[in-house]
């Protein structure tokens, strides 16, 4: 009869512990909630989050270093800014040859790297052309059907600021790059605080992989800013 009058008085004492074992638990569990950042069911909720504020920006900079690989390379290296919803202005290089391109309502100014001029195209909107869609308008790699992979690598700090690092296998709603690659993988950078996209690194490859594929490495930054865009006078 030892063990029954065992059980009943150790109860007693059992009975806070656990209750003291339960607190810390529930203790250590929300601590790392609120410290470990979104849950996995989050992130993707948190990323749309990041891509409905990245376009519904008024305006912002951004540099663009695309590289075409394979045998017909292509690079182009530009810095601009953007003011929504028609004005965008950028200068780099294209094909080892210096670019300078503004664009305010319906027509685009080019410099002529030769004689310093500005040529104007009018009733052109080369941003929404396939020729340079990606160095004029940077937010259209972020045009998705949906995102069937997304994945939230962890934290990283990001020229002083603290920033989500996400990866992503999305299908990508654009039409220049759906015909020509395929398998997109991003690895997207979001800021914790304003919740946006600072960086992304993309990369695709040719349907028949021969080898051939697509880099694009994207910054965006000085969201909301007062940017001022106006046609160039030669």
């Amino acid at each position: 009869m030892l063990t029954p009058r065992w059980i009943l008085l150790n109860r007693r004492k059992l009975v806070p512990i656990a209750a003291v074992a339960v607190v810390i638990v529930l203790g250590v569990f929300l601590i790392g909630t609120i410290f470990s950042g979104p849950s996995q069911l989050d992130n993707k909720k948190t990323f749309e989050t990041a891509l409905y504020n990245t376009f519904a920006s008024k305006s912002f900079r951004f540099d663009v270093e695309s590289k075409l690989l394979g045998d017909n390379g292509f690079y182009s290296k530009v810095e601009g800014e953007r003011v929504m919803p028609d004005k965008v202005h950028i200068k780099g290089t294209v094909l080892k040859t210096p670019v300078e391109f503004t664009q305010v309502s319906d027509n685009t100014y080019m410099k002529d790297p030769f004689s310093g001029k500005w040529l104007t195209l009018k009733d052109i909107k080369l941003s929404q052309s396939e020729l340079f869609i990606t160095e004029l308008n940077p937010l259209a790699n972020f045009n998705f059907k949906d995102i069937p992979e997304i994945k939230l690598l962890g934290e990283e700090d990001l020229n002083g600021e603290a920033c989500y690092v996400y990866e992503l296998k999305p299908n990508v709603e654009n039409v220049y790059l759906e015909e020509q690659f395929s398998d997109f993988y991003y690895k997207v950078w979001v800021d914790k605080k304003n919740v946006n996209i600072r960086q992304a690194f993309i990369n695709a490859n040719r349907p028949e992989n021969d080898g051939n594929g697509l880099d694009i490495k994207i910054k965006i930054w000085d969201y909301n800013r007062d940017l001022q865009i106006a046609a160039p006078t030669n």
